[in-house]
Formats: structure tokens, sequence, C-alpha cells
């Protein structure tokens, strides 16, 4: 598995950016659409990352870890610099619900620089759908979907199990499929 940590950087600040309240759960539950919704259509995700069936939903592994090293790096300061640190920041909520993730770039973020065009129009159309959504909205749909249903509790989720998403009800705009 080769994970692209500028593809992954790349995507998460498009998300920072194009989304409501980017909450880490949010943005992990995106980067899982994203992901599965890729694989159900191509036969294959777009971040290589693995999921998880965790409490609050599908949670990718290696992204998951970098996310937790950009936490730490608000601790640590220099000392600690996460792949993912030149493309996004963690911020404390005002309302204390959570981490934001926010973009570092002052410029939108053009996705075609280093992904495929239907990657980029996947994206594009999963920040859209769930612009507005909030994370604990994603959690709860992603916890009535096969694949969740179909994985053992904290364990993997096979992308195979894609294949049993409903694109058309997740994503209605999507063309894609």
């Amino acid at each position: 598995m080769k994970i692209d940590f500028e593809k992954i950087g790349l995507i998460a600040s498009y998300l920072a950016q194009n989304t409501e309240k980017p909450y880490v759960t949010k943005l992990f539950k995106l980067f899982y659409y994203i992901d599965f919704v890729a694989y159900a259509t191509r036969g294959a995700s777009v971040t290589s990352d693995i999921y998880y069936k965790l409490p609050y939903g599908p949670v990718p592994t290696v992204i998951k870890n970098e996310i937790d090293l950009l936490s730490m790096e608000m601790i640590l300061g220099e000392n600690c610099k996460p792949q993912l640190s030149k493309y996004i920041a963690l911020a404390p909520d005002k309302d204390k619900f959570g981490k934001l993730v926010l973009s570092k770039s002052d410029k939108d973020i053009d996705l075609n620089k280093k992904l495929s065009l239907f990657e980029a129009n996947l994206i594009t159309v999963v920040a859209k759908q769930f612009r507005k959504s909030g994370a604990k909205e994603l959690s709860e749909q992603t916890h009535k979907e096969k694949p969740w249903l179909l994985s053992s509790v904290n364990g993997p989720i096979d992308y195979a199990l894609a294949k049993e998403l409903d694109i058309r009800k997740i994503i209605p705009a999507y063309a894609g499929k």
C-alpha cells in the first residue's frame, strides 16, 4: 500500500475549504465516501488507506495517524512535523465539540494538480453533497450502510463491500456510476 500524502493533503485542504464545520470526524467520513465510492465505481480507492469499524464510524488508519500527529504538533511544536502539516492544521472549536481542520492555503485548492479528472470530480461532488452535514449526522449515516453493518467491531472494512453502497441514494448528484 503506497500512501500519497501530497494527494491526501490536497484533498483534506479542499474539504476544509469547501465544507462547513470540518471537524476531524467529518473529514474521516468524507474520505470514507470518497474512497468507497471510487472503489465501487472503478475498483480502486483514491487514498489507498485502510478503514476500520470504530465507534463513530469508518476511520482511515493512516489519515487518522497523521491527524493524531497534527494534534501532537500543537503540543510539541517544531519537533513534530507530520506530513500533512504543509496542507492542513487543527484548531480547537470554540464550542469544544472537537478539533476543526483548517486549510493552510489562502487560494482555492486545484485538485487537478495531483488528481485524475475522475477523482477531482468525485471529491467535488462529495464536498458539495455533504457541505452542511455534521459529523454526527455522517457517523449515523455510515452506521446504516452495509460496509459498516457487515464488518466486525474494531476490524477492517473490506473494500469489496463498497459494491453494497447505494451510491445514488448517498450522493444523488453523482454521475460516475
